[in-house]
C-alpha cells in the first residue's frame, strides 16, 4: 500500500529549517537545575512549551511517555495500564502525565500530526482511538479516509486535515521530538521518564509503577489486585 504521507526528507527539512535542534534539549534528561532555569508556567520542570500533559502541574511526580500511534504495546499500555495509572495518581493530583510522540514510520508521523492538529481538548481522544482502531486503521484499504474520518469527529474538516499533513512547523516538532528522544535514551516505545531519569527497564505494569511512585511519595506500596483463582468442577 502507497501512502507515504512524509518523507524523511520532508521532516529533516523542515526539522532543520524551523531551528527545532533548538528544543532538543528540553526533550531529553537535562539536570533539574538546567530544567527550573528553563521553566515554563504552568507546567512542570520536566516539561516543554509544546507538551500535552494532564494533572496537576504542581505534583511530585512527573511522568514522561514515548509512544507511537502505531505501536501495539504502546495501544496495550494505553488499555490496560493507563486507565488505574489515571485514576490512581494523574486525577488525585500525584502525578503529572506528559505524552511525547516517538513516531516510527509514515503512518504513525500521519497520525501524531492528526492528533496535534485538532483541538487541544480533542488531543487525548484523538489518540485513544487511533490506538483503539489502530489494526483497522493500518489495514484499510482507505487509511486517508479512516484519518479523514477522524480528523472530521476532532470538529476539523477536509481542508483543515489536508492543511495539517502538510504543516511543516508541526512536522519539525514531530522530528525534534523524536531525536530528542533517542538523544535521551529512548530505543523503543513506550519509554518512560520519572522526573527526568529512564525508568527501569520492564517498567510497564501498574504494579510496576506503584513501586517506583510509593517510594518517591513516601507512602506504602499498594496491594497487587488479587487473581481470580477457578476451581474444577
Amino acid at each position: 500500500m502507497n501512502f507515504n504521507f512524509l518523507t524523511d526528507s520532508l521532516l529533516k527539512t523542515a526539522a532543520l529549517s524551523l531551528g527545532a535542534a533548538l528544543i532538543l534539549g528540553a526533550c531529553g534528561g537535562d539536570k533539574p537545575a538546567q530544567l527550573a532555569q528553563n521553566a515554563v508556567e504552568g507546567r512542570t520542570i520536566y516539561e516543554t512549551s509544546t507538551d500535552h500533559a494532564l494533572g496537576n502541574a504542581e505534583a511530585t511526580i512527573t511522568l514522561v511517555e514515548y509512544a507511537s500511534v502505531t505501536c501495539p504495546h504502546c495501544a496495550n499500555w494505553s488499555a490496560t495500564v493507563f486507565p488505574d495509572l489515571r485514576a490512581k495518581y494523574i486525577d488525585t493530583g500525584k502525578v503529572r502525565y506528559v505524552f511525547r510522540e516517538f513516531p516510527t514510520h509514515s503512518l504513525s508521523n500521519a497520525g501524531h500530526l492528526l492528533a496535534n492538529c485538532a483541538p487541544e481538548d480533542k488531543f487525548f481522544d484523538v489518540l485513544h482511538v487511533q490506538f483503539m482502531r489502530m489494526q483497522e486503521i493500518n489495514t484499510s484499504s482507505d487509511i486517508r479516509g479512516e484519518f479523514l474520518k477522524l480528523a472530521k469527529s476532532a470538529g476539523m474538516n477536509e481542508a483543515a486535515f489536508d492543511a495539517c499533513m502538510v504543516n511543516e512547523t508541526e512536522i519539525a516538532r514531530l522530528e525534534a521530538i523524536r531525536i530528542g528522544g533517542e538523544n535521551a535514551g529512548v530505543t523503543g516505545t513506550p519509554t518512560f521518564f520519572i522526573n527526568g531519569k529512564k525508568a527501569p527497564s520492564g517498567t510497564f505494569e501498574i504494579e510496576d509503577f506503584d513501586k517506583i511512585f510509593a517510594e518517591m511519595l513516601g507512602e506504602p506500596i499498594p496491594d497487587a489486585p488479587a487473581k481470580s483463582e477457578t476451581t474444577d468442577h
